[in-house]
């Protein structure tokens, strides 16, 4: 059994030198000093020429400590994304023939060197039998040789596979990637209205594993509503689906900080329980938006 007492104390100490998005945006108001003053906070060991390898390295210090402070059926809820970041990575980079190595993430659930051979194969089972089960199909049907295709069939197959996951995982964390997925399904709609997608594509877009069922996002995109408050009354999801709808007046920061506050209510009750997993995956979801502030506050439309 995991001992979290260590581990709870020294997150409790990090949490406090998270940057606010307030405070990455004065630092990045003069931009000749910016890396400089971010570099001084320790913020991604503060030895790198660009703020996104900053935020590269510091991401890959947070997934190594994820993995070192939780078993690999938790840790594996939070990581599986960037291994699917990683597959995509390699099945497009088969396709065009460009090196994958400067795009791959380090400290995953999966060896890229594994994942790889996979890819070269088109057989995943060395990677889990569900994933099998999805990609092998995909692979064959040709569905996993052009960009959209891997990035919709990889992305809902690394999500079949955390809901399996989460099925065996203590509810708190059950619920958290049920909401994630919601996020993420929430964000597919905004963009794909924002694209004017057609609503196929659309489909091929959402994740499963949500609370609100994916019929009911393809439902409202099919008949053109401007968001899901119509559609979710009664899912866990409705309250904070309805609070990211009206914060796209502002921006769409403003949508991820309010799907962000949806995962910290579901696991902020659990935070203080003796032995408990749930100040890890707080700490992870914080130092995740953390890092989303840096890439909007450095990037070129200027400050969040």
């Amino acid at each position: 059994m995991f001992d979290y007492s260590y581990t709870a104390a020294y997150v409790a100490a990090k949490e406090t030198a998270i940057l606010s998005k307030e405070a990455l945006s004065r630092i990045a108001a003069d931009r000749s000093e910016a890396l400089r003053l971010l570099s001084q906070t320790g913020y991604g060991g503060g030895a790198a020429d660009s703020a996104s390898a900053l935020v590269d390295n510091e991401m890959s210090s947070l997934r190594a400590f994820i993995m070192n402070s939780l078993p690999e059926e938790l840790y594996s809820l939070l990581i599986l994304p960037y291994d699917a970041h990683n597959l995509k990575v390699l099945l497009k980079c088969s396709v065009n023939g460009a090196d994958p190595a400067p795009y791959l993430y380090d400290n995953t659930v999966f060896d890229t060197e594994i994942a790889a051979a996979c890819c070269r194969g088109g057989e995943f089972s060395l990677l889990s039998e569900n994933l099998a089960k999805l990609l092998d199909p995909a692979y064959d049907n040709g569905l996993l040789s052009s960009p959209f295709g891997i990035s919709t069939e990889c992305d809902r197959a690394f999500y079949d596979e955390i809901s399996k996951r989460a099925a065996s995982a203590p509810d708190v964390a059950a619920e958290y990637v049920r909401a994630e997925a919601d996020g993420r399904n929430f964000i597919s709609f905004i963009r794909a209205k924002n694209t004017n997608l057609d609503k196929d594509s659309f489909k091929a877009l959402l994740l499963p594993g949500g609370s609100v069922p994916a019929e009911l996002f393809a439902a409202a995109y099919e008949s053109g509503a401007d968001d899901m408050k119509a559609y979710t009354f009664g899912y866990a999801a409705h309250d904070a689906l309805c609070a990211a709808a009206d914060k796209l007046k502002s921006s769409m920061s403003d949508v991820y900080d309010s799907l962000d506050n949806y995962a910290y209510s579901i696991l902020e009750p659990y935070r203080y329980e003796p032995e408990s997993f749930v100040p890890v995956f707080l700490y992870f979801r914080k130092k995740t938006a953390e890092a989303r502030y840096v890439r909007e506050a450095f990037s070129d439309g200027g400050a969040v």
